[in-house]
């Protein structure tokens, strides 16, 4: 028989956060849909490099769905916090689903084309821009503060376990089905995440919150959360780390099509074992920081997260020993991991909870959209010096920023750190 009791006890932090009704609906409508997430980024990326082999088209795809939160992060951060985080959640994820049935449907009837692909994604973006700081402000309203680290690394966990299993899946869809089979299954997963979040019972003072929120107006939001955002250093580092490494670092995953294709001659099948390896190195990471469920310590684990995956991914890079690069890509993805889901703990601890979707969806719009401006340059640039040199230099760029900044950041993490009450 189920007992909350017995998780609590003999899983610490990632107890605590599964022994709460909520947020157990959450995570397994999460479970779900990460699959979903890397079943469409095997099936994307493959059928992209299949109808163009280029580079300059596989960065074009990877801009498609960042470039909107870029832009319009911030905006839908303020919109969450005016309507109501689950309310955006639910419809934007609801009509995410929709459109990626109808690419399910482009690509069985063979009407999809490079630059369709592009739009299509390009559309999802634009709803994960309102979606992604809805869900991800959810986090107060299903664990306790002191059980955040834990709840967010062990989504984290779950995400990154997902790119072993998610790409397991697509590759079997791709081979005994069709590319259609991998966005149907997208569109099914992203569906059963709008179940989950449906049946998630509405914070309390809602109402009384939203009218708060309408006597302003969301232009006025954005701009308190930018503020808010300016005025604390701490935030301010630790968004500018974060965005480093995914200006600089992040952009691999877009292109493993073409280390798979070209560089060690695997085709898809390498494909998907590049994307597990970086999943499985993430999941052991991850899980780390999920069993751990404890802020102290994580600004220390952000530096050495940030720096050691830029070092392993030159080493990527510039290997055409596909079993190395498994290696070296499993601690790329790990070490990434381990950056990403410290920063974000850390921001989710250090702001006030009536700035926590701004904030977030800042962060998210730069995190999350920084790789769509270095996706095309990357992309383009590796038609000129070739795909590896393309990679390798703007990890050498991000070391020189995160040994400095880190180290500053190091130095201000008692405060960073400090238990909020």
């Amino acid at each position: 028989m189920f007992n909350p009791a017995t998780l609590s006890s003999h899983f610490g932090g990632i107890g605590r956060a599964l022994s709460t009704p909520r947020y157990r609906i959450y995570w397994t409508g999460q479970a779900v849909m990460v699959q979903g997430f890397w079943i469409y980024k095997i099936a994307s990326g493959w059928l992209m490099f299949d109808l163009t082999h280029s580079p300059a088209w596989l960065g074009a795809l990877g801009s498609g769905y960042l470039l909107p939160i870029l832009f319009l992060g911030p905006f839908g951060g303020a919109v969450a916090d005016r309507f109501g985080y689950r309310r955006c959640a639910i419809a934007m994820g609801g009509s995410g689903a929709a459109i990626a049935f109808l690419a399910a449907i482009l690509a069985w009837t063979n009407l999809i084309t490079p630059i369709l692909l592009v739009l299509l994604t390009l559309i999802q973006g634009l709803l994960f821009a309102f979606e992604f700081p809805a869900r991800q402000a959810l986090y107060p309203n299903l664990v306790e503060r002191k059980d955040m680290p834990a709840a967010i690394a062990l989504n984290s966990t779950t995400f990154h376990s997902s790119a072993f299993t998610g790409p397991a899946i697509g590759g079997v869809l791709i081979h005994f089905g069709d590319i259609g089979a991998g966005f149907a299954a997208n569109a099914f997963c992203m569906a059963w995440m709008v179940g989950a979040i449906y049946f998630i019972p509405s914070p309390p003072n809602l109402r009384d919150r939203l009218a708060e929120k309408k006597a302003s107006g969301i232009a006025n939001d954005l701009r308190a959360g930018l503020k808010y955002t300016r005025n604390h250093i701490d935030i301010r580092l630790l968004i500018l780390l974060s965005v480093t490494a995914a200006l600089l670092v992040r952009p691999y995953l877009d292109f493993l099509p073409g280390f798979a294709g070209e560089i060690f001659n695997r085709g898809k099948e390498g494909l998907a074992a590049l994307t597990s390896a970086a999943g499985i190195g993430a999941m052991i990471f991850a899980s780390v920081l999920a069993f751990r469920g404890k802020t102290k310590g994580l600004t220390t684990f952000l530096v050495i997260g940030q720096s050691g995956s830029a070092l392993f991914l030159i080493a990527f890079a510039l290997t055409e020993n596909f079993f190395v690069g498994l290696a070296t890509l499993a601690l790329v993805g790990g070490l990434l991991v381990f950056a990403a889901t410290s920063a974000q703990s850390l921001i989710q601890h250090s702001v006030d909870d009536d700035y926590r979707a701004r904030v977030i969806s800042i962060n998210v719009s730069l995190v999350l959209g920084a790789p769509a401006i270095s996706a095309l340059i990357i992309g383009w640039l590796a038609e000129f010096i070739g795909l590896q040199w393309a990679i390798v230099w703007p990890a050498i760029v991000s070391l020189a920023i995160f040994l400095p900044v880190g180290l500053l950041l190091r130095r201000r993490r008692r405060k960073i750190e400090a238990e909020k009450v």
